[in-house]
């Protein structure tokens, strides 16, 4: 709890971090408020980001509301091994999953793996990175993703 302007200010007890970006999944009193004291206790955050509904519509993807901080929904994400860029909000991705990829990626060996809605291509490249496929095809019907998918 943070005392702010006299008012105390419970901070949430869980949120995702892509890259730069803090996502808070849950309506919570005094918005603004607690998204400038995450961005003091997270130096590492430069914008704070509202779930405003769930994962919705063809391509699986949130509605989000600046709170604060830079006013972009656009990151550099890491994670076993690799560096993605995306649009948090235009292409599907969970870096709650990240172990998952991992723990997967280590059980292929010099296979032909297939990746069906692959999204900006973490599983695939987590794939290349970690292991030693023969060969790896990936799809994703999201346009957005797919460019992602090809930077990356």
């Amino acid at each position: 709890m943070f005392n702010l302007f006299k008012r105390k200010i419970k901070l949430p007890s869980s949120f995702d971090i892509v890259g730069d970006i803090i996502i808070l999944n849950k309506k919570i009193k005094h918005p603004k408020k607690t998204a400038k004291l995450l961005l003091k206790q997270h130096k590492n955050a430069k914008t704070i980001l509202l779930k405003t509904n769930k994962y919705q519509g063809k391509y699986r993807t949130p509605t989000l509301k600046h709170l604060a901080g830079e006013k972009r929904k656009t990151t550099t994400h890491k994670e076993n091994n690799i560096i993605l860029n995306l649009d948090v909000e235009k292409c599907y991705f969970s870096q709650r999953t990240s172990s998952e990829r991992l723990r997967i990626a280590k059980l292929t060996k010099k296979e032909d793996i297939l990746v069906m809605f692959s999204g900006i291509a973490v599983f695939p490249l987590v794939i290349e990175k970690n292991s030693n496929p023969k060969s790896i095809t990936a799809i994703e019907i999201n346009p957005i993703a797919h460019k992602y998918a090809k930077e990356n």
